[in-house]
């Protein structure tokens, strides 16, 4: 599945290994969102995504849950602005989307608008930039290759990209730290073969 951007991006739909691999840790992120907001089954949840359509919320929540969810497409060639008021929601939901901005200021804007429009906190997922596999191709190490490399092998993928901007967990703590107020936050992980694979940071803005 492609969304309006041009982005290739993992569906549930996607044979091999590597995506039941993928959708199994998206599984286990939607999880540890689930802890972190200790419960609130009834609060507002603004799902920010690349995609025209919520994810794993819109996978595993349940009918209730998910009709509190709001879905928001970002633009990742734009400055991410999100078109809601402040605190306008309890959570933002914002799954594997950072990992696709380049342009600089970018990636701080994105985290700095979800802790805005969240009244409680935000969750954020995004692959470990290094781990060996590279999740959205499927391919090891492609995503540590020169970017003209990582064209050429893309082809392998079936078109499939490697995300630009891959990050770790420093860059995380770095982002957060910036934040205006000095939210609470915290940047947790989920293995894949005995390495972290997918981060998640959260924040709490209050509430």
């Amino acid at each position: 599945m492609e969304n309006t951007s041009g982005i290739a991006v993992a569906t549930s739909t996607r044979d091999g290994w590597t995506e039941r691999l993928l959708r199994a840790q998206r599984r286990r992120l939607f999880d540890a969102f689930l802890l972190f907001r200790e419960g609130g089954s009834e609060d507002s949840v603004l799902d920010v995504n690349l995609r025209s359509a919520p994810a794993g919320l819109q996978d595993w929540a349940d009918a209730a849950s998910r009709s509190l969810v709001t879905a928001c497409p970002l633009d990742p060639a734009a400055v991410p602005h999100l078109p809601y008021a402040d605190a306008a929601f309890d959570w933002v939901f914002c799954p594997e989307v950072i990992e696709y901005l380049t342009l600089p200021g970018q990636q701080q804007a994105l985290v700095t608008e979800c802790c805005r429009v969240a009244r409680k906190g935000v969750f954020l997922t995004t692959p470990n930039r290094r781990h060996p596999l590279e999740f959205s191709t499927g391919l090891p190490f492609v995503h540590w290759l020169p970017a003209r490399w990582q064209r050429l092998f893309s082809r392998l993928a079936r078109g499939r990209r490697v995300p630009p901007a891959l990050v770790d967990a420093p860059r995380l703590y770095a982002l957060a730290a910036a934040l205006p107020g000095a939210p609470a936050h915290d940047v947790g992980h989920k293995r894949v073969f005995g390495i972290k694979a997918h981060f998640f940071l959260m924040i709490r803005t209050g509430g």
